[in-house]
């Protein structure tokens, strides 16, 4: 094999070493990306969970409030529709 030959065949085993090393580069840029976006969506939805789970928790205590009479007396009475007692 002749000088030049080899020198050929060198230089395009380094264009393809590069080529291969740019797009393992993006697929790995591409991928860093995508676990962000991914990490700051659990972020988010963890943060709407814990909103939500708070909500029933308060709505627990009310629907628990509601069952006893007084608090349903008491309605009544903003409503101006308790006439128990006359008061």
């Amino acid at each position: 094999m002749t000088l030049q030959k080899k020198k050929r065949a060198l230089s395009a085993l380094i264009s393809g070493a590069i080529m291969l090393f740019t797009i393992l580069v993006a697929i790995l840029v591409y991928q860093v990306i995508s676990i962000v976006q991914k990490y700051n969506e659990i972020k988010r939805l963890d943060e709407e969970i814990y909103q939500i789970q708070a909500e029933i928790d308060s709505t627990r205590s009310e629907i628990e409030s509601w069952g006893y009479a007084w608090k349903i007396e008491e309605r009544a009475r903003e409503l101006g529709l308790y006439f128990g007692n006359n008061e």
